[in-house]
């Protein structure tokens, strides 16, 4: 029967340092990556911000802008109730006179 050839199983490579070097550098880059990913959380938080305040500001002017209509309304309202009070007075009496 012949010799067999035996083939040594691979062994390992690296040493346990440079194991703990390529932990402590995938470490780093997590750590970098997730101190980016706060700044740009912080950025967006920042144009929110800034999106809300405009937006309640457009709010206020609204407000107010309806708030102007509501005064011509009652302006009016009270302008048509004068002129339906004088047509009702011109039709009684059959007077014409304005208002």
């Amino acid at each position: 029967m012949p010799e067999a050839i035996i083939i040594p199983f691979p062994g390992r490579t690296s040493s346990e340092q440079d194991r703990l070097n390529t932990a402590l550098q995938n470490l780093q880059t997590a750590l970098d990556e997730q101190r980016m990913a706060m700044n740009d959380w912080r950025f967006a938080m920042a144009e929110l911000g800034i999106g809300v305040a405009g937006l309640g500001h457009a709010l206020e002017t609204y407000q107010e802008a309806l708030g102007g209509v509501g005064t011509k309304l009652g302006d009016l309202r009270q302008k048509a109730g004068q002129l339906e009070a004088w047509a009702d007075s011109a039709a009684n009496t059959g007077g014409m006179s304005q208002p």
